[in-house]
C-alpha cells in the first residue's frame, strides 16, 4: 500500500512539472519571437537594407528606452556580430537584408549578460547567413 501511494505522489509530480513546462514553452506571439527576426521575415518586407527593414517590423528595437545615466538620453542599442561590437544602429544600413540568417535582440539585462557592460539599450546580434 506504502508504495503505491509513492508512485502515485511521483506521478502527479512529474505531470504537474510537465504541464507547467509546456505552459512555459514560448510559442507563436511570445517574447521568443518578438526578440527574434528570421530571414523570411527580412524579406518579406522587401527592404534592401536591415534598417529599412527593422523600421518596419520591429521599430521598438530602434527607439531609446527613456534617460539611462551611463549612456544618456540619446542611447541606442548596440549592433554585434560573431560575438563583436560592430556600431550601433547606423551600422544597420550598411548590411543587407538577404546576407542575414537570423537578427536577435537582447534587452539590456541579457545583452550585459552576454557582451558585456556597455549596453545599456540592448544589442541587436546579427546572425549572418
Amino acid at each position: 500500500m506504502k508504495i503505491k501511494s509513492v508512485l502515485c505522489t511521483g506521478l502527479a509530480v512529474m505531470m504537474l512539472v510537465a504541464a507547467t513546462a509546456c505552459a512555459m514553452a514560448p510559442g507563436p506571439g511570445t517574447g521568443a519571437s518578438r526578440n527574434s527576426v528570421g530571414s523570411a521575415e527580412l524579406a518579406a518586407t522587401n527592404s534592401p537594407t536591415v534598417y529599412e527593414a527593422l523600421e518596419l517590423i520591429r521599430p521598438e528595437w530602434m527607439t531609446a528606452r527613456g534617460s539611462v545615466s551611463a549612456g544618456g538620453p540619446d542611447a541606442r542599442a548596440n549592433v554585434y556580430m560573431y560575438g563583436n561590437h560592430v556600431g550601433d544602429l547606423d551600422y544597420l544600413r550598411e548590411v543587407y537584408v538577404i546576407d542575414v540568417a537570423e537578427l536577435r535582440f537582447w534587452p539590456a539585462g541579457e545583452a550585459g549578460a552576454r557582451f558585456g557592460m556597455g549596453n545599456p539599450r540592448g544589442v541587436i546580434e546579427i546572425i549572418p547567413r
